[in-house]
């Protein structure tokens, strides 16, 4: 692999993690945009989505940031009215959108 083909790669990472961010924006689940562009699991979009997040410019990055917060509140709320989960079950989601917020705001 030549030094050209790295940059082509790198910039190709960059250009799909861009994607991602904006598929996230319009309101794509990470589950939708890695099925969308073919990645191996909504794990894979998530961290496109934070390296992309990381890029952006402070101003944009907060409100980018709020923006994502405010889904993952409506995540929640929407976990706490199921009343088909558990206790356990609801617990275990709710802690996961928990760690969600957290990677955001880092």
């Amino acid at each position: 692999m030549t030094p050209s083909d790295i940059d082509a790669a790198f910039q190709d990472d960059l250009e799909r993690d861009d994607h991602i961010l904006r598929l996230r924006e319009s309101g794509s689940s990470f589950l939708a945009i890695a099925q969308q562009l073919g990645l191996d699991s909504a794990t894979v979009a998530r961290s496109g989505y934070l390296r992309a997040l990381a890029r952006l410019s402070p101003e944009v990055k907060r409100a980018s940031r709020l923006r994502e917060l405010e889904r993952l509140d409506s995540l929640a709320d929407h976990i706490a009215a199921r009343d088909d989960l558990d206790e356990p079950e609801m617990t275990r989601r709710l802690r996961l959108v928990d760690l969600l917020r957290l990677d955001v705001c880092e």
